[in-house]
């Protein structure tokens, strides 16, 4: 029990850095029926914005003038930020055996999921934070924008091998919240005394956003792990590890939202007449700029993920073993996430590793 304390401490404690992907380690297959692996996944990043402007988002806080100008100075084409969360569990057991083969055992999982990745043209984080003053006379252009977020939780079954680890799971999903939004060719134009709108876009939210677990659309998915084990000329065991993750939709119930997007007006001020006038005091703004929404069953394609890696051999002998390999998200804000370093174990009870990362939501970083 204090060895099981001390390792999920631990696990704990490396998983809420800042690295991309949980640092995994191979697991030991000697156990003799049954075992639990839990963990946690959480982080944020962006290739633009830095954490003292996200962390106003998040904790709230005042964005000063200083904090926006050292942000927009460092705006670019892509501008993108996105945060991954789980926290799972996975219950292994070589009692039950599966094809009637004794090589395969049985796998379970448990994990509850958050997923949030987006797009920020330059001119609408400009738009959002100076307003439109600086660009009279100018056009502000928004396509490219996109905003997608996914809570759902995942329950998979499956079996896996009793010597290498690797596992196939079918897993069904409970679809807690949504929300997706993109622009295509939108834009505005500002003049001294008139503003032109052009919005056109589609996007998707799930009817409501509490409680936590609220029970919104369901779905399935297939996640494959598979481990490759070889021994180098010096005869010490070396794994490569492939992940294909999420390959599979939610389906959405009937009270969801699809929205429509498609204006071409020309503001230049409330008439307040009618803004006085109006029933109930609301003034109509979804109408006025062209949003349509209605309520439909829909899907979403989940997050599909692929990890191709060299992890490290917990047992091994070797003080001394190289990591590295890449990951990648199926989403348009993600780019491919390489990584290489080093895991050190100066004792049986201690190992420590680095690594240089570049891509996924961030650019180049080190851990």
């Amino acid at each position: 029990m204090k060895h099981l304390l001390t390792s999920t401490i631990f696990v704990f404690a490396i998983s809420c850095g800042f690295t991309q992907e949980l640092l995994p380690l191979f697991s030991d297959t000697v156990f003799e029926k049954n075992e639990f692996q839990i963990s946690t996944f959480n982080y944020y990043s962006s290739n633009t914005f830095n954490n003292e402007l996200t962390d106003k988002f998040i904790f709230g806080g005042t964005i000063t003038e200083d904090l926006k100008t050292r942000n927009a100075n460092k705006l670019s084409g892509s501008n993108v930020l996105g945060a991954e969360a789980e926290q799972s569990i996975t219950f292994y057991n070589k009692d039950i055996k599966l094809f009637k083969n004794p090589n395969f055992g049985f796998v379970a999982s448990f994990s509850d999921n958050h997923f949030l990745t987006a797009n920020v043209p330059t001119d609408l984080f400009n738009l959002g934070m100076y307003g439109n003053a600086n660009y009279l006379g100018d056009t502000m252009r928004f396509q490219g924008a996109m905003m997608e977020y996914l809570h759902f939780q995942k329950m998979g079954f499956g079996f896996f091998h009793k010597k290498t680890m690797s596992s196939i799971q079918v897993s069904f999903f409970a679809g807690s919240k949504e929300v997706n939004m993109n622009l295509n060719n939108s834009y505005m134009l500002s003049e001294e005394d008139s503003v032109q709108l052009k919005l056109l876009g589609l996007g998707s939210y799930s009817n409501e956003f509490s409680p936590y677990f609220g029970f919104q659309g369901s779905g399935f998915s297939i996640d494959m792990n598979y481990n490759l084990l070889f021994e180098n000329k010096k005869g010490n065991l070396q794994i490569v590890n492939l992940k294909l993750n999420n390959l599979g939709v939610i389906f959405w119930n009937q009270s969801s939202n699809r929205v429509y997007i498609d204006s071409n007006i020309s503001y230049d001020g409330f008439d307040v007449n009618r803004l006085l006038n109006e029933e109930n005091d609301v003034y109509n703004f979804k109408d006025t700029i062209g949003i349509l929404t209605k309520q439909d069953n829909y899907y979403t394609s989940l997050p599909i993920e692929f990890v191709l890696q060299k992890i490290p051999d917990l047992k091994s002998h070797q003080k001394f073993q190289l990591i590295g390999g890449f990951k990648t998200i199926l989403t348009s804000a993600y780019f491919p996430y390489i990584f290489a370093g080093g895991f050190y174990k100066p004792t049986d009870h201690i190992a420590i590793s680095s690594r240089l990362s570049y891509g996924g939501f961030g650019g180049l970083k080190w851990g």
